[in-house]
């Protein structure tokens, strides 16, 4: 009797050293998922009307087409920002506007962001992805850079582009509504 008596208190301490053993570890595995993930904190940056300016130098681009991708003058734009943009690429949507652009992280300052699916036009069949960077220097000026694939038509080819952006005004022009 007496056996039975310390083999149910060894198997009691068994199942609760397991219980605890097993709470601690569901314990660390939220705390290890709350680190990853991120906290995504609005730029901090006016809104209305921004005027940007786009740069972009191709490269493993075809030879008969390097001549044209390369010597392109820098594109300037305007973007309106209104506040659900600073959640993600503020200043796409004067140039970029059809791509599906995500925050993959931000401080307020500084903002990392990806766009998949950028559809470029009907008439040239190609798909753009981009990954890049955005800063703030002040609520008025920003610059960024992208890294950008572009694929279709049997091809492949990259490049690398930089923007530099300034606030113009509180309000955008009624065909930017």
């Amino acid at each position: 009797m007496r056996r039975l008596i310390v083999l149910g208190a060894v198997c009691f301490s068994a199942t609760m050293l397991l219980a605890q053993t097993q709470t601690r570890e569901n314990s660390r595995t939220v705390e290890r998922q709350k680190s990853v993930t991120p906290v995504l904190v609005p730029l901090n940056v006016k809104t209305g009307l921004w005027q940007m300016t786009e740069t972009i130098k191709w490269i493993n681009v075809p030879p008969e087409m390097a001549a044209i991708m390369n010597n392109r003058q820098p594109i300037t734009y305007k973007s309106c920002v209104r506040p659900n943009h600073l959640n993600s690429n503020p200043w796409a949507n004067g140039s970029h506007d059809n791509c599906t652009w995500t925050a993959l992280k931000s401080t307020g300052t500084d903002m990392e962001v990806q766009a998949t699916g950028c559809q470029l036009g009907e008439n040239y069949g190609m798909i753009a992805e981009a990954h890049g960077t955005i800063h703030v220097m002040d609520s008025e000026d920003g610059t960024g850079s992208m890294d950008v694939t572009l694929t279709g038509n049997g091809r492949t080819m990259n490049g690398h582009a930089s923007y530099k952006g300034m606030w113009i005004g509180a309000t955008c022009p009624a065909s930017m509504n």
